[in-house]
């Protein structure tokens, strides 16, 4: 009897460990291993996210002093931001717009990039940079645009209307391109918005109110 109990338990004769003090140290060092490799991949993700979160902060504020810049340089600039950010929003729209089989099986999402490419396509035509304003064509078509949409003669009209542009952007996806472009218009809306009330300098805005490259002494063309 006292043989087989010894067999069936460990045993320490001369320092040599039975089999369960085997087991209960192997399983002690995974453990530890573990624990060590949780911490390691807990220091490593911490320093990744560290120096993400510095290159992100610092392209952020050249971001922002690129447009402060343009801000600053008078509604041209901040026209031509504006045009930049309809050029993107036609471009995307364009891109959900030939995928056919979304008008199949998401024609919500198919719809909302079909008034992508349209007020995209309205933005550059309103924003258009001076020296192109002189196509007859584009002429027409942007006395087209004043005369039946009259707040986008304005600042702040123009601010509300690419507000609207960037929620339908933020609207279609998570973490994308799309999400980049709402936000960057979602931003440029809030500019106009404060230009439009004097809240931020705009040099050469006067009151803000008059259409940067809108040719006052001319009547629309219908």
């Amino acid at each position: 009897a006292t043989l087989a109990q010894g067999r069936g338990s460990s045993f320490d004769c001369g320092g040599v460990r039975g089999p369960a003090a085997w087991v209960a140290g192997a399983r002690a060092n995974a453990r530890s291993s573990s624990q060590l490799r949780r911490a390691m991949n807990d220091a490593a993700a911490m320093r990744l996210a560290t120096e993400f979160g510095g290159q992100a902060m610092s392209q952020l504020k050249q971001s922002l002093d690129t447009v402060q810049e343009y801000v600053q340089r008078g509604p041209d600039g901040v026209s031509w931001l504006c045009f930049v950010g309809g050029l993107a929003t036609f471009a995307l729209g364009a891109l959900g717009f030939v995928d056919v089989f979304a008008m199949l099986f998401d024609p919500l999402y198919y719809l909302v990039n079909a008034y992508q490419m349209l007020f995209g396509l309205g933005t550059c035509i309103i924003e258009a940079p001076r020296e192109w304003v002189q196509n007859e064509k584009l002429q027409r078509a942007r006395g087209f645009i004043f005369e039946f949409a009259r707040f986008l003669t304005t600042v702040g009209g123009r601010g509300l209307f690419y507000l609207f542009q960037g929620s339908l952007a933020l609207s279609l996806s998570g973490v994308s391109l799309q999400f980049l472009l709402g936000c960057y218009m979602g931003a440029l809306g809030v500019v106009c918005i404060l230009v439009q009330w004097d809240l931020l300098y705009c040099a050469g805005a006067g009151d803000g109110r008059d259409a940067p490259s809108l040719d006052q002494d001319s009547s629309y063309i219908r």
